[in-house]
């Protein structure tokens, strides 16, 4: 029997220091969740998943600016991001991120074109986390 592979969940204010991969995820719908847990069963290696959610009371931001800065990929989900609005153009600067958005008026694809419609074009493009 294989050996069982291992998620850890990640939320302001806490950090882990390991050698996992990590992806964080900023403002993922429900259909997001849903689709990265699907996904998550083919993942190659134990994972550190970094999850922020503006919806949380508290104030995070400045975590999640430390957060994007350590993980080895980020997913953002523009479309729910309106807290952080100001923080939409220095995500996406990282050639790390993934962007998932149905408005076409704003340009996003000139700061970076890895634009998403899914989670498991993320998978894809990470490789599903092989190590």
């Amino acid at each position: 029997m294989g050996k069982e592979l291992k998620m850890n969940l990640i939320t302001a204010p806490d950090t882990l220091q390991n050698d996992n991969p990590s992806i964080l995820l900023v403002n993922p719908s429900d259909v997001d969740k849903n689709q990265f847990n699907d996904i998550a069963k083919d993942f190659k290696s134990d994972i550190n998943l970094y999850l922020y959610q503006e919806d949380v009371p508290e104030d995070t931001d400045q975590w999640l600016i430390n957060a994007a800065n350590i993980v080895d990929h980020i997913y953002v989900n523009l479309d729910n991001s309106k807290k952080i609005e100001w923080l939409k153009g220095w995500l996406l600067k990282f050639n790390k991120t993934f962007y998932l958005t149905n408005t076409d008026h704003i340009p996003y694809n000139i700061i970076n074109v890895n634009k998403v419609y899914d989670m498991t074009q993320v998978a894809e493009g990470v490789k599903y986390f092989e190590v």
